[in-house]
């Protein structure tokens, strides 16, 4: 379903009653855990019969084709690159027109400006989303520039997001961090896990991968998922990776796109690893490739919750993960399902990579049954509902 303009959302006739009406607000529909979670929470609530608008401003669209065509989807930008002040303009016009139910914006940016519109327009139902662990986020970029950037940035939530009636986290150690930042007399903040729909990720699981080193499995393979960025520390898994590799034969696969692509490239040659490293880009079920590899890990520097682990889990693979904040020893039942290990440390990773490989550790499989069940899109889609009547019990519509 193509993606509909404020002007034309404007003369539909048979508009659904405003009490039906949610909004979720997320910057574009690229590869990150955030906005896979947002797709699920829509086609979530719109089966369940509410009228759901997703409201994007940017082209990049990776979920876009998981997208329910009972979504209503906005594109904010009117067919150009808007600035900031468009933007808060655009969701201004939408907050008056539509003035849904409540509103849940995904990430820092797209909140601070729907809390920005919702101000000028007089719109209080909104419940901002914190999918990372904000401080640490805000303290591991290289580049000062970015850093101070981040830190405005982390000022901003400070500020504004205690304007709201409720805040939602994706994690304990993200709600921890967010309580320390708006506290005291700021809004209370709700934990909900992001959810995957799992019976569609189980036959994702059985799909063939067409890489030769799946299907050949002449030594291990090792798999990791996510966005090429410092944030995600597929350097620290490079170099663990190195050390690894002088001692067993494996083969490592990085999925993922981003910035440091090039870093990781030339940082595997200086490794003299890059004919056992592979780095496909973005792969449409990345859940089949851990299904199929040996270990699968998460070397970040910091995390909100890592959808990806769940998947992992799901697929059935071994896990060895940063213990960064926060999130996953949330997902891992503190290395119950999982080996965790120190951020940045390249010894205790390489250790528990080898450890693991040569000796993967027996899984309890009802307990993580029962485990996952904290995970599930009706679990998360149970949770946003009830931060709605919260909301629609406590605030007015429109101050």
């Amino acid at each position: 379903m193509p993606a509909i303009s404020l002007k034309s959302l404007s003369e539909q006739d048979a508009a659904p009653s405003p009490a039906l009406r949610i909004g979720i607000v997320i910057a574009h529909l690229g590869s990150g855990g955030a906005e896979k979670a947002a797709v699920v929470l829509a086609n979530g609530l719109a089966e369940r019969g509410y009228f759901v608008d997703l409201l994007t401003w940017q082209a990049a669209g990776f979920y876009l084709k998981d997208v329910s065509p009972k979504v209503s989807r906005i594109d904010l930008s009117a067919g150009r690159r808007p600035n900031t002040i468009q933007v808060i303009a655009s969701l201004m016009r939408y907050l008056r027109q539509k003035q849904p139910a409540i509103i849940f914006p995904h990430l820092e940016k797209p909140s601070l400006l729907v809390i920005a519109g919702g101000l000028l327009s007089g719109y209080r139902r909104i419940v901002p989303c914190i999918q990372i662990d904000l401080i640490a986020y805000a303290a591991i970029h290289h580049n000062p520039r970015h850093r101070l950037r981040r830190w405005l940035l982390i000022c901003l939530v400070a500020i504004l997001y205690r304007l709201t009636p409720r805040v939602v986290a994706v994690s304990e150690g993200a709600a921890q961090t967010a309580r320390r930042l708006l506290s005291p007399f700021g809004p209370s903040i709700q934990v909900i896990y992001n959810g995957l729909d799992y019976p569609g990720l189980a036959s994702q699981a059985q799909q063939q991968v067409e890489e030769a080193w799946l299907l050949e499995k002449t030594v291990p393979v090792i798999v990791t998922c996510g966005r090429l960025t410092q944030q995600k520390a597929q350097d620290t898994l490079l170099r663990a990776f190195a050390e690894l590799r002088r001692a067993m034969p494996v083969r490592l696969v990085i999925l993922g796109e981003g910035e440091e692509h090039e870093a990781l490239l030339a940082l595997a040659r200086r490794l003299g690893v890059a004919a056992d490293v592979l780095l496909p880009g973005t792969v449409t079920e990345p859940i089949a490739w851990f299904a199929k590899s040996d270990l699968f890990v998460l070397p970040s520097r910091c995390e909100g919750q890592a959808l990806v682990l769940i998947e992992a889990l799901l697929a059935g693979v071994p896990i060895v993960s940063t213990d960064c904040p926060s999130g996953p020893r949330e997902v891992l039942a503190h290395g119950r399902f999982g080996t965790l290990v120190p951020v940045d440390d390249v010894a205790a990773l390489t250790e528990a990579m080898s450890f693991v490989l040569k000796s993967a550790p027996d899984i309890d499989k009802g307990a993580l049954t029962q485990h996952l069940e904290k995970f599930t899109a009706d679990r998360m889609i149970d949770g946003y509902l009830a931060a709605e009547m919260f909301v629609a019990a406590g605030q007015p519509l429109i101050r």
